[in-house]
């Protein structure tokens, strides 16, 4: 009887342990919680990450990481299948990077929110809605740091070629010749000072010079006033010289024509001379005409003067 005791004791407690068993994997597989499927695309290398990593938004767990695996389309990316808890806000603005457990060496997913897309982002067994993995902080770090170790191998090789011993001995000389000018620059700057001490009393008589002066351009413009004064007389002078040489030419043309009408009056006048001549003798010419000439030597009728005789 104590015999059955024992062995059922040890066989309730083998059925616990499996069930114990059985809800400890049940939980580790994340399948007591509804949860949506969503593909992570990452084409950087995703150290560190394992099956049933955390998933966490902005520092909250949410899921676990289900599967890693290569696409099938193109080797160079990596599909994540993660498990998010029902209700969690995964957007179309969503994006997923690596984080670090520590020093562990350990990896988990990291979901953030740009705030770009607020639209839900559908997804559904068959076709789970894909997430954009950026690269992690260490991984710019990384890639940062290999272009910095590189650009600094290039510098240390152009330093090293600027630095040979011809150009050392360049650049020891130029610091010599430094050497001597700052002694003649410091020699100079002594003898300039007594000229540096000059200048307060050469800028007081600059400073009288420039009011006599101001006078003197007070006059000068006036002076400008009254020259433009006398060159716009000039100029009214000059027009007026113009408008007589035109006149004066108006006039030499037209002296021939002056010159023929005076010789017409002249010719008229001595015309004109004769018949009051000729009136003055002989009214009678006035009612009837003009007696004919006497005859001259040969003509008939001529009579020779007595004294002729």
């Amino acid at each position: 009887m104590e015999n059955r005791a024992h062995a059922l004791s040890a066989g309730l407690f083998l059925v616990l342990l499996c069930i114990g068993l059985l809800l400890v994997a049940i939980r580790l597989n994340g399948d007591t919680v509804d949860q949506d499927d969503y593909l992570l695309v990452s084409r950087s290398a995703v150290s560190g990450l394992n099956r049933n990593a955390p998933v966490r938004l902005r520092g909250v767990d949410v899921g676990k990481v289900k599967d890693i695996r290569f696409s099938a389309s193109d080797p160079h990316v990596i599909l994540v299948r993660i498990g998010v808890d029902k209700g969690t806000p995964i957007n179309r603005g969503t994006y997923a990077q690596l984080s670090y457990l520590g020093i562990t060496g350990l990896s988990f997913v990291q979901l953030d929110d740009d705030g770009s897309q607020p639209e839900k982002l559908a997804s559904n067994p068959d076709a789970p809605g894909r997430i954009e993995m950026r690269p992690s902080f260490l991984d710019q770090v990384g890639s940062s740091g290999q272009e910095l170790l590189r650009d600094t191998g290039l510098a240390a090789k152009r330093l090293n070629k600027l630095l040979n011993d011809d150009n050392l001995d360049k650049l020891s000389s130029t610091l010599s010749n430094l050497n001597t000018a700052s002694g003649r620059i410091a020699e100079l700057a002594a003898e300039l000072q007594p000229t540096l001490k000059a200048l307060p009393s050469i800028t007081a008589r600059t400073d009288r010079a420039l009011l006599r002066v101001d006078p003197l351009l007070a006059n000068m413009n006036s002076l400008t006033q009254e020259v433009r004064t006398r060159v716009d007389a000039l100029d009214h002078i000059g027009q007026s010289a113009d408008e007589l040489g035109q006149t004066s030419q108006a006039l030499r043309d037209a002296l021939p024509q002056l010159h023929g009408t005076l010789n017409d009056f002249s010719r008229s006048a001595r015309t004109l001379d004769r018949v009051l001549s000729d009136v003055q003798q002989q009214p009678q010419s006035l009612l009837f005409g003009k007696a004919p000439a006497p005859p001259g030597p040969g003509e008939h009728g001529f009579i020779a003067p007595p004294d002729a005789r």
